[in-house]
C-alpha cells in the first residue's frame, strides 16, 4: 500500500493537529472529528504524524477517506521537490523525542503554522519544546485525554507532560478529573462528534465497545453478563485482555474483535455499556448517543456530566447497580426506549457536537 500524504505542505494560517499514532483509539477518533470540524469552518488544517511505520498507521486510511490532508513530520523538513512526491515510498521514520523535536523546529521555521494542537503525551512534549525554542507566532495547544494514571515509563512521560503545561498557550481537558491533575489554569471542553452522518440505530445488542485492557474494564462487562445469563452480550474490540476474556468462555458473551467499520456495527447496538475503571469522556459514548443508543455506565471521568439519569442513560457506582438498571432496560416498552434514544441524540446535538464545540477551540487558536 502506498500512502499519499498532502501534496502542498504550506498553507497560510494553517492548524496542525500533531499526534503519534499506530492503532486507532479514542485520541485518533477525536483528532479525526476535530480535523473534519475545523475544515467545516473553512480553516486550513493538516494532521501531522510524528512517526511513519512500515505498516501505515490505522488513522491514515480514515484521513484519506475523509479527504483530510496529512503529513509525516519528516516530510515537512524535506526539500520541496521530494516532500511533494506522494508516490515515492519513503523509509519508516520513528525517531527519538530529541530528533523529532529538532524536526518539528525546522518544520515550524519553514511553514509557520498558526497553531500546533498536540494530542498524546509524546506530541505534547515535543511540540511544547519546539514552539518555545522557535521565534514566531505559532501557538502551542495541548489536549489532555487520559483519565488513567499510567505506570512504568509512561508514568514519567505523563508527569513531564503535565508539569510542562505552563509552556502551552492553552491546555484543554476533556473532564474535570483530568483538569484537576494539571498545575495550571486550563479549559475543560466537552469531547465532540460530528452528527451529520449519524444514522439512528435500530439495533438490540447489549454491547461493550473499546480496547480490551484493564482500564476499560471488559472483565467487569463479563461479570455483568454472568448476572443475566438469559441475555446475549457483545464485545467489539481487541487488546491485551482478549485471551483472558476468551478463557472465561461465557455462553452468552460474543467476542467480535476489532472492526474497521464501526458505522455498520453501531446499527446493531441498542444499549452501550461502559465498565471502565478510568476515563476522560469516552468517544464511544458520544458516538453511541449521536445514533440514539443510550449509555449505561460506571461513574468515571465526565460521564456523570454527559448522562442525565434515566433520561438518556444511566451512570452508577458498581456492578450491582449496573445490573439493576439493565433490568429496567429489559422492562421498558419500545416507546420508552425510543424516547430515551431521542434524548440521547438531543444531548449530543446541543452540547457535544462539532457545531457546538469546534468554534470554542478555533477561538483559542487565535487568542
Amino acid at each position: 500500500m502506498i500512502c499519499k500524504p498532502a501534496n502542498n505542505p504550506t498553507t497560510p494560517n494553517e492548524v496542525w493537529l500533531l499526534l503519534d499514532s499506530f492503532t486507532f483509539g479514542g485520541i485518533e477518533t477525536h483528532v479525526l472529528e476535530l480535523a473534519r470540524g475545523i475544515a467545516d469552518f473553512n480553516v486550513p488544517v493538516k494532521v501531522v504524524l510524528l512517526s511513519q511505520f512500515s505498516t501505515p498507521s490505522a488513522i491514515v486510511a480514515k484521513l484519506e477517506q475523509a479527504s483530510i490532508a496529512f503529513h509525516y513530520l519528516a516530510d515537512l523538513t524535506r526539500p520541496k521537490n521530494l516532500a511533494s512526491q506522494p508516490n515515492v515510498t519513503k523509509a519508516p521514520s520513528n525517531h527519538s523525542i530529541a530528533q523529532q523535536c529538532w524536526q518539528l523546529r525546522r518544520a515550524i521555521k519553514k511553514h509557520q503554522p498558526m497553531a500546533i494542537h498536540a494530542h498524546g503525551y509524546k506530541a505534547s512534549i515535543i511540540s511544547k519544546l519546539a514552539v518555545k525554542t522557535v521565534p514566531g507566532l505559532t501557538r502551542q495547544i495541548t489536549t489532555y485525554h487520559a483519565g488513567e494514571v499510567p505506570s512504568g515509563k509512561v508514568r514519567l512521560y505523563d508527569a513531564l507532560d503535565r508539569y510542562s503545561s505552563p509552556l502551552s498557550k492553552h491546555s484543554l481537558c476533556v473532564s474535570p478529573q483530568i483538569q484537576a491533575r494539571l498545575p495550571v489554569k486550563s479549559h475543560c471542553l466537552n469531547n465532540f462528534v460530528g452528527t451529520q452522518s449519524a444514522v439512528k440505530s435500530q439495533g438490540k445488542q447489549l454491547a461493550f465497545v473499546g480496547r480490551l485492557s484493564h482500564e476499560k474494564g471488559p472483565d467487569s462487562f463479563l461479570d455483568l453478563a454472568m448476572l443475566h445469563p438469559e441475555h446475549s452480550f457483545y464485545v467489539y474490540g481487541d487488546g491485551p485482555m482478549q485471551e483472558e476474556l476468551a478463557q472465561r468462555a461465557l455462553h452468552n458473551v460474543h467476542l467480535l474483535g476489532f472492526s474497521n467499520d464501526m458505522h455498520q456495527c453501531w446499527q446493531n447496538i441498542g444499549l452501550l455499556i461502559i465498565t471502565s475503571r478510568f476515563e476522560g469522556l469516552p468517544m464511544t459514548a458520544l458516538e453511541a448517543m449521536s445514533r440514539g443508543i443510550p449509555v449505561l455506565a460506571l461513574n468515571v471521568g465526565a460521564l456523570e456530566k454527559l448522562i442525565d439519569q434515566a433520561s438518556n442513560g444511566w451512570v452508577v457506582d458498581d456492578i450491582t447497580a449496573l445490573s439493576q438498571c439493565l433490568q429496567q432496560w429489559f422492562e421498558m416498552t419500545t416507546q420508552e426506549k425510543d424516547h430515551m434514544a431521542n434524548n440521547a441524540i438531543n444531548t449530543i446535538e446541543q452540547h457535544y457536537s462539532t457545531q457546538a464545540i469546534v468554534p470554542k477551540i478555533l477561538s483559542l487558536y487565535q487568542s
